[in-house]
């Protein structure tokens, strides 16, 4: 059957664009969907077939079969991406890598990577070289339990007596017949289960990831498989002619599927995984049923043949490749971009198909020597692996941009403004540049209190910053909580992730939980003055099932009121607010080559107009201090300034050193603003606040 493996071409192609940020095809990830519809037909037929001559199933042999197929292939990777860590650590060698090999190594990563998501930094931080291996780790799950359900419901056991044969001709048709309804109505409880998940308020990721969740395509394959063998279409002109329109069909349900059904789209959770499953399976019947059929003979092209011979070397080499081969390493974008990370996977997979894969395929180790080689295979990927990130760090500040904050103009202006223009737009400051104190003794009383929120900027700041409150006479509370602010919609997108926000905010795209614990918060502590700094506002929120961001009217509306709500909450007892504008960001860039959008020189711009304006609209309650004109001078993204590091590797969240830094520059301004109302208002307490950092703050590639 040679269209199948111009299926696989395809399916390798289009995950492969998908990833490379070509906005013309959002649906290319459904190419995965093509290689599960394909397997479960594949192995499905394989196991029938044997069923069928001998009436067993010899599970030994069946799966030592696909641990020669695939096992080698994939430990050359893993043992390459050690290698690759090795030389470049921040791309490739994430905080996560060993676990990840691991659970590559057992087939788990699937749910590795589930489990992971739960962690806001796995999303915020630079994918690991080995995510694309969720989807082989549940092909291996399937290899491991669809054989035993198809021997339970085809073999059988009698008590005592071994396995049941099939008997008659009715017996056996009676069997297969249960096979298929288990298998369909396997498919749409899988399709259910996935819109269920995924639901409002639900995991996206979990329903993306999960092996239950994804056994739709592989039930749909493995349906069709045991319908050709009750049904034996190929065998009935009728038939055929209903697989040759079957073709067509699935080619013009696949194009709509992929150009028409992104990710983010509702549609794709709630049945379009189904019905991109469905396609790919009418192709699948056509080219094995139909041999001569056009959609046959087109996808039987050399070109493609070739190609999708070494499909699962190209799947495994790809995603490192692309993190590799950037635009940055590269200089190249675009399609120049593309065609160049294609030419080295290819080169990859064609090396690794023909000097390893195929003669451990034909037998030029024994049995007993391919378990050998097989263990110690694993073995070594993994001590390579963990040999070069036991010597190779993630560096803190990798490449990082220095800059003097006295050069900067923007240090001219005054750090905190009051009132003014809707520019938040201020006098010349008669503070020389660089004069600010690194020590300033507090006034006498008690503590000014300090209510630190947002999200992970936030709680990042107040770590740093708490180990210079004394000097200051500030008492810092950090509530800053990852991928949690106001302008949090239902979800945002963030990288490569599309993700709900998290605790404390509501995932329902409305601010209510975090301003209900906010004014929590405010009634036990009574804060002097609270700071809020957030860098999710400037990611692509979902609001009302559209994505917006800053910068857009509707977007900007809703944020500014959503600001003022806060206000009113932090500023209940009579606190004043303090707004932090954004800092520039640097996480990298696109597959494409193009920086992310959420780093986004412009967003910070209009986000901080946004702020100047609420400000402006509060000038007894709420100041406006310029946070991105103090660590991101000349208006650009720094790494360090005046000789601090002040950003963590990732290059968003703030170093320990940088909170210090920014803590000696604005404590005495909030301390300035808080004291009246320390005085004359000193009830509430903070007894058993944690001082130090957050849990989730070590997760961080940070330096000390």
């Amino acid at each position: 059957m040679p269209g199948l493996d111009g299926i696989r071409a395809f399916a390798v192609l289009g995950v492969i664009v998908y990833h490379s940020g070509f906005s013309w095809l959002p649906g290319g990830f459904y190419g995965v969907d093509a290689f599960f519809a394909l397997s479960g037909f594949l192995i499905t037929s394989l196991l029938l077939a044997q069923w069928q001559r001998s009436s067993r199933i010899a599970l030994a042999d069946f799966w030592s079969r696909r641990a020669r197929r695939l096992l080698p292939a994939l430990f050359l990777m893993l043992a390459g991406v050690g290698a690759l860590a090795a030389v470049w650590p921040r791309t490739l060698d994430t905080p996560y890598l060993r676990l990840d090999s691991l659970a590559t190594i057992f087939y788990v990563a699937n749910w590795h990577f589930i489990l992971d998501h739960a962690n806001y930094f796995f999303v915020t931080s630079q994918p690991s070289p080995l995510l694309h291996t969720w989807s082989l780790s549940i092909e291996e799950q399937f290899y491991l339990i669809w054989p035993l359900v198809v021997l339970a419901v085809l073999v059988g056991h009698r008590r005592g007596r071994g396995p049941a044969r099939p008997g008659t001709a009715g017996e056996s048709r009676r069997r297969l017949l249960g096979l298929f309804w288990l298998s369909v109505g396997g498919a749409l409880a899988s399709g259910a289960w996935m819109g269920l998940i995924a639901g409002p308020g639900g995991d996206v990721t979990r329903a993306y990831y999960g092996t239950d969740t994804r056994a739709q395509s592989l039930l749909v394959g493995a349906a069709f498989a045991v319908a050709v063998a009750l049904w034996k279409p190929g065998q009935s002109p009728r038939a055929v002619r209903a697989m040759w329109w079957a073709g067509i069909l699935g080619v013009a349900g696949t194009a709509l599927t992929w150009s028409l059904i992104p990710e983010t789209s509702t549609l794709a959770f709630r049945g379009g995984f189904l019905l991109a499953s469905l396609s790919a399976t009418a192709v699948i019947a056509c080219v094995s049923q139909v041999p001569q059929s056009p959609v046959s003979r087109a996808l039987a092209i050399a070109p493609l043949r070739a190609l999708g011979r070494i499909s699962y070397g190209v799947y495994l080499w790809y995603w490192p490749t692309l993190l590799v081969a950037d635009h940055a390493r590269t200089h190249l974008s675009g399609f120049a971009l593309l065609a160049a990370r294609l030419a080295i996977v290819i080169a990859l997979a064609t090396a690794s198909y023909h000097l390893l894969e195929m003669p451990i395929r034909r037998g030029a180790l024994s049995r007993w020597r391919a378990r050998v080689a097989l263990g110690t295979g694993a073995a070594l990927a993994l001590a390579v692996v963990f040999t070069t990130t036991a010597l190779v760090a993630v560096p803190g500040f990798a490449g990082a941009t220095s800059v003097s904050a006295s050069a900067s103009q923007g240090l001219h202006l005054p750090l905190s403004v009051r009132t003014g223009s809707a520019t938040g737009a201020g006098s010349p400051s008669s503070t020389p540049p660089g004069s600010h104190p690194a020590y300033e003794a507090p006034e006498k009383g008690p503590p000014v209190k300090v209510l630190l929120v947002g999200d992970s900027m936030a709680g990042s700041l107040g770590v740093g910053m708490q180990q210079v409150q004394s000097r200051y006479g500030a008492e810092v509370v950090n509530e800053g909580h990852p991928g949690c602010s106001l302008g949090a919609g239902s979800l945002f997108k963030v990288l490569w992730y599309t993700v709900p926000p998290g605790a404390p905010c509501s995932s329902d795209g409305s601010p209510s939980g975090l301003l209900d614990a906010w004014r929590t918060w405010v009634d036990r502590l009574n804060p002097d003055v609270s700071v809020y700094l957030a860098r999710t506002d400037l990611f692509d929120q979902s609001v009302s099932g559209t994505w917006e961001h800053v910068g857009q009217p509707r977007y900007d509306a809703l944020l500014e009121k959503r600001l003022q709500e806060g206000i009113d909450v932090l500023s209940s007892r009579g606190g004043k607010v303090a707004l932090l504008s954004s800092p520039y960001y640097d996480s990298g860039e696109q597959p494409s080559g193009q920086p992310w959008p959420e780093d986004s020189p412009a967003r910070v711009r209009a986000y901080d107009i946004i702020l100047a304006r609420v400000a402006a609209k509060n000038p007894g309650t709420t100041v406006l201090i310029r946070l991105g004109s103090l660590i991101s001078p000349e208006h650009h993204f720094a790494s360090v300034v005046d000789g601090v590091p002040l950003r963590c590797g990732d290059g968003v969240h703030i170093s320990v050193s940088g909170g210090r830094w920014i803590g000696e520059h604005i404590l005495a301004e909030l301390v300035s603003l808080g004291r009246q109302h320390s005085e004359t208002s000193p009830s509430g307490s903070w007894p058993g606040y944690r001082i130090g950092a957050p849990s989730w703050f070590s997760k961080l590639p940070c330096a000390a």
